[in-house]
């Protein structure tokens, strides 16, 4: 099979295959799958090129949503160089501290005032200019890097509201990542006491994906942050799977809406 037609077909036979449902051990399963293709003798001459682009195929499968097919197309190994290019500058910039917080003010529909700040991390590389946080965001979860940029975050917005008038909260965005890493309380109070900002003036901004991941493991962490006297808000609820029970289950303070400007992009960071 040569032609792009007989290798969708052969795919299709694939998938009807894999995707039949069997017992085992009592129980109903179903398996999927999400398929990388490359052509030889176009996407390669020798086998381990060949391979090489089926799997860069198959990782664009996979980010199209998974269960879906993909064909190799040149584009993807350059972005491939140029993810893994961002991420070593990615590394640098932290070494050398090429990150910058701004702060987006938050306002009270009563009055219009001033009741808080959320602190927003931008990278202002030395060549490239500005760069997004949905471009390097993602880069820093995936490599765990998160950890490290995250907690710069919080200690530098901590130690800059601490100079702001009492009344004025501070909000901080928390990666799911860094809930993972199990040392997020500590690091929230090594901030605090550096800083001197009182706990109640922090709010902690997470997205639904951290109760999603694991309930347990959540609810302890965002009990202990609570223990420690920080807010702890709930940011994009409802754009993926979770439910009003979660609203019971975590000790999520009751906060009016405020309006906000549009963040500099999809991701609140």
């Amino acid at each position: 099979m040569t032609g792009a037609t007989n290798v969708i077909e052969l795919v299709h036979r694939i998938y009807d295959a894999i995707r039949a449902p069997y017992e085992c051990l009592g129980h109903q399963v179903t398996t999927d799958a999400s398929i990388g293709i490359a052509l030889a003798p176009q996407n390669g001459a020798d086998l381990d090129q060949i391979l090489k682009n089926a799997d860069l195929a198959m990782y664009a499968a996979k980010a199209a949503g998974r269960r879906t097919h993909r064909f190799f197309e040149t584009e993807m190994d350059a972005q491939v160089r140029a993810r893994r290019m961002l991420e070593i500058e990615l590394r640098q910039a932290i070494i050398d501290g090429g990150f910058e917080v701004y702060y987006q003010p938050c306002l009270s529909l009563q009055d219009n005032s001033i009741t808080g700040c959320e602190a927003l991390v931008r990278w202002r590389h030395p060549h490239r200019g500005m760069i997004s946080p949905a471009d390097f965001v993602p880069i820093a979860e995936e490599t765990g890097l998160i950890n490290q940029l995250g907690e710069w975050v919080l200690t530098t917005a901590c130690t800059e509201a601490a100079t702001w008038p009492d009344d004025i909260r501070l909000a901080v965005n928390v990666s799911p990542v860094q809930f993972k890493s199990g040392t997020l309380a500590l690091k929230v109070i090594a901030a605090l006491a550096a800083s001197g900002l009182a706990a109640s003036r922090l709010e902690l901004e997470i997205t639904e994906a951290v109760l999603i991941r694991d309930d347990d493991v959540a609810l302890a962490v965002l009990h202990q942050l609570r223990a420690i006297g920080v807010r702890i808000a709930l940011d994009d609820f409802g754009t993926g799977y979770s439910s009003l029970s979660y609203l019971k289950r975590f000790p999520f303070v009751p906060i009016s809406a405020t309006p906000k400007a549009p963040p500099a992009s999809s991701r609140r960071w």
